[in-house]
């Protein structure tokens, strides 16, 4: 029996603004924000169930809403070059091509009345496309094409670290980034 948890409306709503200086550097501030609705789907109606909770990793971020399934990142105002980082958010320039905020989070998925299902398969994907921006969860790069694989082999029960990342070209327009982020995890 296949199980599924459909974690809908991770968006990530992002401020990126853009000026010059006299030497031509780029600077962006950029506010992010992660909400989550879960719903869940059962195939059967015994009582059968996947949960999946996020909650603030140790070196991470502090997410709003820990310890839900409703969670919230701010990254704040943040620059490409000088400013700020918020604590547990770590900024790198990637050569002259882009930029990349990242964080980890904690992600715990458990059962109830799966019977012998030893592990999960967790994806995710993103509802609408981000071309201009590189999103990844885990080791997935996310599209809207298709469902990325973030795991394979999840352990229940576990609280298990996944960095997020935001990656920003320079070359991109001032605006904002929108986006959300759909993760299915299945029972194995």
């Amino acid at each position: 029996m296949k199980e599924q948890l459909r974690q809908n409306r991770i968006g990530h709503d992002a401020t990126v603004l853009l000026s010059s200086s006299h030497q031509m550097l780029k600077h962006f501030w950029i506010i992010v924000m992660l909400l989550t609705l879960a719903i869940l789907s059962v195939e059967s109606a015994s009582a059968a169930s996947l949960t999946l909770i996020f909650r603030s990793d140790a070196t991470g971020i502090s997410l709003g809403g820990t310890g839900t399934s409703a969670a919230t990142m701010n990254f704040g105002n943040v620059r490409a070059y000088g400013g700020v980082v918020p604590a547990g958010v770590t900024k790198s320039i990637n050569g002259t091509t882009s930029w990349t905020l990242s964080t980890p989070i904690d992600v715990k998925v458990t059962k109830s009345g799966l019977g012998t299902s030893a592990n999960y398969t967790m994806t995710a994907q993103l509802q609408t496309s981000g071309l201009t921006y590189t999103w990844k969860l885990g080791p997935a790069t996310l599209t809207s094409a298709f469902p990325a694989t973030v795991t394979a082999a999840g352990v229940y029960s576990a609280r298990t670290a996944y960095t997020f990342s935001l990656t920003i070209p320079f070359s991109a327009a001032a605006g904002t980034v929108n986006n959300t982020l759909d993760i299915i995890v299945t029972a194995n």
